[in-house]
């Protein structure tokens, strides 16, 4: 009887742990002993509606919950911190703790090349292996930023308000929104198109009023400002991954405990994995929305637009240890 109460007991014991959450526990659980009290601002200048600024919001609402309110990190999305190259040099003073953003330093041009992806599993072995790592390593070396974690925002989509693009002889002598980027740009221009730089709270109004043809983002970005009000075509060219990168200050991140540090990327992690789930389970959805909307969805050409974009890397890869990457990025499995 006594071992049958004792059984009974263990399995509640199980039951509860496994209800409650077992890692998310033993992170709520901490006491924040010996962690200062650092009050931080964090920011993005997307719309506070994507998932990606949804992420940095999580991630502040946790971080103070599991350090027992010594981290209390103040999330401004929609730029209110002022455009991200500006965030991003605030990082590096210190006035400004962490910026979420695609990477704007050379050192990971690497990731932005076209069609270097095949899918979401390739992505998520890539960027949680030894090559990111080894980036993120000379990235702190150079700039003093240390790249804590990165999460899913998708693969990138491509819209235009006059033409049914199919293949890139359809884009010739387009203007063309790209980010100022100096790969984006290397890529349009190989489709055939005129790249034009426009800062993206512009691009709405740019594309209205015919400044530009046609633009491109992942499509949970794109849906967010309401693109198909303005544009007639969704093309799904899938030719570039885009991910979101947590850029944090190198000396806040040594001020850290190492208990502090251990939940502060165990925290991302997780966040950044409900983050990548709700992306992949919404595409389909926010696709539709489109199609509800009038625009007219194409699948292409993407062979005829690898083809026209297989040299790209040649120009942004200049050094040996870059190409030893590339290699190693396309041979992932």
């Amino acid at each position: 009887m006594e071992r049958q109460k004792m059984y009974c007991f263990l399995v509640g014991v199980l039951f509860l742990f496994v209800l409650i959450g077992g890692p998310s526990l033993s992170m709520a659980a901490y006491s924040g002993e010996g962690q200062q009290v650092l009050a931080l601002k964090s920011g993005n200048e997307g719309s506070s509606r994507d998932l990606t600024s949804q992420a940095g919001i999580k991630f502040a609402e946790r971080m103070k919950q599991r350090t027992n309110g010594k981290i209390q990190i103040t999330h401004y999305p929609e730029g209110q911190l002022g455009k991200s190259q500006q965030m991003l040099e605030a990082v590096k003073m210190g006035s400004m703790a962490i910026l979420y953003n695609p990477p704007t330093s050379k050192t990971f041009y690497i990731f932005d090349l076209p069609f270097l992806f095949r899918d979401a599993n390739h992505v998520t072995k890539v960027m949680d292996g030894d090559i990111m790592k080894e980036f993120t390593k000379r990235e702190f070396e150079k700039t003093g930023i240390y790249i804590f974690g990165w999460s899913y925002m998708g693969f990138r989509y491509s819209t235009f308000g006059k033409v049914p693009v199919r293949t890139p002889a359809d884009m010739k002598g387009m203007k063309f929104r790209s980010p100022p980027h100096p790969v984006m740009i290397e890529m349009f221009k190989a489709m055939g198109a005129q790249p034009t730089p426009i800062p993206f709270g512009e691009l709405y109004l740019a594309l209205r009023q015919g400044v530009v043809d046609g633009a491109e983002g992942t499509i949970d970005i794109l849906t967010n400002i309401n693109l198909w009000e303005v544009q007639k075509y969704l093309v799904l060219t899938g030719h570039s991954f885009i991910a979101n990168y947590a850029h944090l200050n190198g000396n806040i991140w040594q001020s850290l405990t190492p208990e502090t540090q251990k939940v502060w990327i165990e925290t991302w992690k997780e966040v950044a994995e409900e983050t990548k789930q709700e992306i992949l389970s919404k595409e389909k959805e926010q696709i539709s929305l489109w199609k509800s909307k009038g625009v007219t969805v194409i699948e292409p050409d993407v062979e005829a637009f690898r083809e026209a974009t297989k040299d790209v890397w040649k120009g942004v890869l200049g050094e040996p240890w870059e190409r030893e990457a590339y290699e190693k990025i396309k041979a992932t499995r």
